[in-house]
């Protein structure tokens, strides 16, 4: 029987596979059918496309967003899955390909201040967002889950660039003033 088969797919012009290369592409599919099976609970939950798109994507390569993603789909509480969908966003960020940006030096003893000049830019930011909309609407005009958007504004931690420049394209801000973060 072997031999008939390696004939036939000698005679056809087809390759046999090995089967430990089959296992590991099905296995790889399986993960990507359920990948997408969460995006399209996720659709449905009223994630914003863009953020959709770019969690498969990051999660297809790096598989600790995969896992968070697995997450979200077996946890039921709101606020849990609200805190993951911010967590997923901190993974895209950090695993999206990084431009060259000149490097800033802080010195030690100036993080107090900065520390303090961040909070009133974010909260400065924020009245910006109230003004316009809400976090809601600057989730829908970045594609930000409202989580990740609720993180940022609340906590003290140095912004991302890309979240910055993201907030202020939707609010079309030509410039934000971002010597405040270093000013004394």
């Amino acid at each position: 029987m072997k031999s008939q088969r390696n004939n036939y797919h000698h005679k056809h012009g087809t390759m046999r596979v090995n089967t430990t290369s089959t296992r590991n592409v099905a296995s790889l599919s399986a993960q990507q059918v359920k990948l997408f099976a969460i995006a399209v609970k996720m659709k449905k939950t009223g994630l914003a496309d863009v953020f959709i798109v770019n969690a498969v994507r990051t999660a297809l390569e790096f598989e600790g967003v995969a896992d968070l993603m697995n997450l979200w789909m077996g946890e039921v509480d709101k606020k849990m899955r609200d805190e993951i969908v911010a967590d997923i966003q901190e993974m895209i960020d950090e695993c999206a390909p990084k431009e060259k940006v000149e490097e800033i030096y802080v010195k030690f003893n100036d993080l107090d201040a900065i520390a303090k000049n961040i909070r009133a830019f974010k909260d400065s930011l924020l009245q910006m967002v109230v003004e316009r909309g809400g976090i809601s609407k600057l989730s829908e005009l970045t594609g930000i889950p409202q989580p990740s958007l609720s993180r940022f504004f609340n906590s003290n931690a140095m912004p991302q660039r890309s979240t910055v420049l993201k907030i202020a394209k939707a609010l079309e801000l030509g410039e934000i003033k971002m010597d405040i973060l270093w000013s004394k």
